[in-house]
């Protein structure tokens, strides 16, 4: 896994052109992770503005909001005068062009495993003047992964369905986060051979592939479990669907191997 962050790391250096070299005061975030991601580096006060949905930690909701994750007020994001914008290269890419234009140092990050969290951590660190302790939460991360993953040894795989959101039916594919930890908890995902990341998956799919356990990360257990259709399922008959925080599941930070943690013990119970 070392090895695999490492090269990450350095494929992040060369993507990341635009970022001032003295450690910047005044930093704008454009997304939650990226706000939970610059406390943990310890930079939290040089943080100035924020999303509406950057809720962690706590010290975040003292920050001015500029907009949400994909829409954002230009104009209040341009009066706080920053002097980084960090930004996640899935959304508000627009916005990020325009500050780039406007002469704005900008930072990108977009993680899709677990290694590239700790990648993104090791490039983050050194562009907010904070390199070691990016260097020392891309090494818990390390150890804490090893020991969750040889805890997570099992004898055969537990059948999983990951349901992002319910209408329409969404799911976790091959080249996302969510897979990456149904993998190392000992699951196999039944969506495992979707051709995305993040697919619409049909709900016959869901009842031919029999999950053994459903996980939901949208605050509707309520609703998923008055599915009639789906009472046939092991997880339904067994009582084997919960929900999930979908902060921990869903955001590419240290507390992703909180999910982890989570999920293996949630696998470990099926069946019990």
């Amino acid at each position: 896994m070392k090895k695999q962050w490492i090269w990450l790391f350095a494929l992040l250096l060369v993507l990341n052109v635009n970022v001032v070299q003295a450690a910047p005061q005044r930093i704008v975030s454009l997304a939650p992770s990226i706000t939970e991601n610059l406390f943990a580096l310890g930079v939290g006060e040089q943080v100035v503005g924020v999303t509406s949905w950057c809720d962690y930690p706590e010290a975040a909701a003292s920050k001015t909001v500029i907009g949400d994750a994909m829409n954002l007020n230009m104009e209040l994001l341009l009066s706080l005068e920053p002097d980084l914008v960090v930004g996640d290269s899935t959304l508000v890419q627009g916005h990020l062009a325009r500050l780039t234009e406007l002469g704005i140092p900008t930072f990108v990050v977009g993680p899709t495993t677990v290694a590239e969290v700790q990648a993104s951590l090791i490039l983050l660190g050194e562009a907010v003047g904070a390199k070691d302790k990016g260097e020392e939460l891309a090494k818990e991360m390390e150890m804490r992964l090893d020991e969750l993953v040889r805890g997570a040894e099992r004898p055969r795989k537990v059948r999983v369905f990951m349901e992002i959101w319910n209408e329409p039916l969404m799911t976790a594919g091959p080249g996302s986060f969510m897979d990456e930890l149904i993998v190392l908890a000992g699951g196999e995902n039944i969506a495992g051979d979707s051709p995305t990341a993040w697919p619409v998956f049909s709900e016959e799919l869901v009842l031919e592939r029999d999950p053994e356990i459903v996980i939901l990360t949208s605050y509707n257990l309520e609703e998923a479990l008055g599915r009639s259709a789906w009472q046939v399922t092991t997880a339904m008959k067994n009582g084997d669907v919960y929900e999930v925080n979908p902060d921990l599941y869903s955001r590419t930070t240290p507390r992703l191997l909180e999910a982890l943690a989570d999920l293996i013990e949630l696998l470990d119970a099926v069946g019990k």
